[in-house]
């Protein structure tokens, strides 16, 4: 299994544009001349990858503790799929370059995304005051699924108890995330 590097720093200027238009993309925080997070920034945290219990090919599995700081990027085994936490803060999901769901709340803000040990996916300010979260504490050893189609998952035992845009394998879900989000709005819910 591998993390394939992020497509959206290379996406050019027109790209960038269009997301700034969006508002998804905006400001330049300060980065090293190498395109690293800037000091102050923690050290970055390598993502633990292990086996997962789908084919290798259909997701990137990101263990407990793993975190991604401003710049860095977590992929999809086939490199469509890129969860960002950007320059400016805001943890974008990106489907071929364009973005399909975003950690309301983080625009601007946005220093750090983790997966918890508790389960919990949660993407923290410079102070380390939680601005958003997936609301999964309390399953240790869940862990975060980067899919090929252009979901994000957290799994717990195999199942999966939390997801950014549909639910894996489909059906109804064990839990609704957020019962007033519906498919076509579920991006833009917390």
């Amino acid at each position: 299994m591998r993390i394939a590097p992020s497509l959206v720093p290379r996406a050019g200027v027109a790209l960038g544009a269009v997301l700034m238009a969006a508002g998804l993309l905006g400001g330049t925080a300060a980065q090293a001349a190498d395109g690293a997070p800037a000091a102050g920034a923690p050290a970055a945290a390598a993502p633990a990858v292990a086996a997962a219990p789908a084919s290798d090919a259909d997701q990137t599995v990101i263990r407990a503790t793993a975190g991604l700081s401003r710049g860095q990027s977590w992929s999809s085994p086939d490199g469509s799929t890129v969860l960002y936490q950007q320059y400016d803060g805001h943890v974008v999901l990106y489907k071929n370059n364009v973005p399909i769901w975003t950690a309301v709340g983080t625009y601007g803000l946005g220093s750090y995304f983790y997966v918890q040990a508790d389960g919990n996916l949660t993407a923290y300010d410079a102070a380390w005051r939680p601005l958003w979260e997936s609301r999964t504490a309390g399953h240790p050893g869940a862990y975060l699924a980067v899919q090929n189609g252009g979901n994000l998952a957290v799994y717990y035992g195999g199942t999966p108890i939390w997801w950014s845009n549909y639910r894996p394998g489909g059906g109804p879900g064990p839990i609704d995330p957020d019962p007033e989000c519906t498919p076509t709005t579920h991006q833009l819910c917390p």
